[in-house]
């Protein structure tokens, strides 16, 4: 495929690009500009499949992460210059008659339209001094393309010399008459040219977003191999306060992991970090994990939080069902694709649950091509399965300590047939309000 797959339920389970703090996106977001968190956000909603790509990018936020300590860009500069530079109301042509008269005629009675030209001359200087100053700081940078390329749209302006003049002498008093030639410089002649600056500083800013943020919350660079493996060391969900970390592997001798655990034991948890994980790595971001090796995907479905389809009149079990058609048949597209099932028909009864669980996860460990971690309440399907060479078990255990449930969230290999359902009924004092007196399973 020549893109990385993936849907609106994975987007929702993952919670990659929801509204607010409570998203993976909000965990990067510490743009400067509203053009740069546009940036960051369409970033965000196209993971890159292509290998030169994602050293490109990966390279440029490791540059950042290892080299600028702070981004001394400026928010009220940047916006105001997009608007200048975006108004529809541009100069068309300039000669030395315009010039004056356009001077004249502001002197003595100054509009808006004059203070915006004035004020947006200004912070384009501001904003060029910046980019020079950036090269001149960290000129190692210049080998990293968005940074070279900063650096190219800088010298193709001050190729003009009244521009170069103004950037090694910002702070000059600007007559009337420059400041009609400037806007015609930068608003028709180099209009382009400024259109293009502007939007790799919101590039630069949403990289550096990026960057710093990695770099706060110690994340690291994920590798990319050939060979078809997927491992995570130390991986966790990244928008928990005090999570713990786990190890996951998938290879193509065992390309179906299997996790079983009690209801809160952390399976989904679990499987969202993984989730996260591969498709933050697939924009070329560094990763919630000590460490991670990965070949290129071709997409990411995972099942966690579906809910009825109302709308189009689904049950819970229709619509996990049109999820597995989904997977099969983007699994006759790809040949590496991650799947994820948390809890497997859990919309059904207990008998079409196991049948239909066991067979799907036959059919998967049978498959040549892909990964997949599933989850089930079932564990009689773990069992059944024992036998398969081609399935790894983990589980997520559960103890006991005086009559509560304790869970470590480590995951270790093997089966658990913990349960603590009844548990939680009694622990809410369910049993009771129905007045009913030593319940049994």
């Amino acid at each position: 495929m020549d893109h990385f797959y993936i849907d609106k339920q994975t987007f929702a389970d993952l919670q990659l690009l929801e509204e607010g703090t409570g998203s993976v996106f909000a965990c990067f977001n510490q743009t400067i500009t509203y053009g740069g968190e546009d940036v960051l956000r369409e970033l965000f909603r196209k993971p890159l499949t292509n290998p030169d790509q994602l050293q490109q990018r990966s390279a440029t936020i490791r540059f950042l992460m290892d080299h600028v300590t702070e981004l001394t860009l400026d928010k009220t500069t940047v916006d105001f210059l997009d608007y200048y530079l975006r108004s529809p109301e541009r100069p068309v042509s300039f000669s030395f008659y315009q010039g004056i008269r356009n001077a004249v005629k502001f002197f003595f009675s100054p509009t808006q339209a004059f203070y915006a030209k004035r004020r947006g001359i200004a912070e384009m200087i501001d904003t060029l001094v910046f980019i020079k100053q950036l090269g001149e700081t960290y000129p190692e940078g210049n080998k990293i393309p968005l940074l070279a390329d900063l650096q190219d749209s800088l010298h193709k302006l001050t190729q003009h010399p009244l521009l170069a003049r103004l950037v090694d002498a910002p702070n000059h008093r600007l007559k009337r008459y420059t400041i009609e030639q400037i806007d015609f410089l930068l608003r028709k002649k180099y209009h382009q040219e400024t259109l293009t600056l502007l939007d790799q500083v919101y590039f630069l800013d949403a990289y550096y977003a990026v960057a710093s943020a990695s770099r706060t919350l110690g994340f690291t660079f994920p590798s990319f191999h050939e060979q078809e493996y997927l491992a995570l060391a130390g991986v966790y969900h990244p928008m928990i306060s005090r999570p713990v970390a786990n190890y996951v592997v998938l290879d193509v001798d065992k390309r179906v992991n299997f996790i079983t655990g009690a209801n809160m034991s952390g399976k989904s948890t679990l499987m969202k970090a993984v989730g996260i994980a591969v498709y933050l790595a697939h924009l070329g971001f560094p990763v919630p994990a000590s460490r991670m090796e990965t070949c290129i995907l071709d997409g990411l479905i995972t099942t966690i939080n579906l809910a009825d389809n109302v709308n189009d009149g689904y049950s819970h079990f229709y619509s996990e069902v049109k999820r597995i058609k989904l997977v099969a048949e983007q699994i006759n597209q790809s040949h590496r694709l991650l799947v994820i099932f948390d809890e497997l028909f859990r919309g059904t009864n207990v008998k079409d649950a196991y049948d239909g669980s066991l067979r799907i996860i036959q059919a998967f460990s049978g498959l040549n091509k892909g990964f997949f971690m599933v989850s089930t309440h079932i564990v009689e399907v773990a069992h059944a399965l024992a036998a398969n060479g081609k399935i790894s078990f983990n589980y997520l255990p559960t103890r006991m300590e005086k009559d509560k449930p304790i869970f470590d969230y480590q995951l270790r290999k093997g089966v658990t047939d913990d349960r603590i359902g009844l548990w939680v009924l009694q622990s809410e004092g369910i049993f009771e309000l129905l007045n009913v007196k030593n319940p049994t399973p």
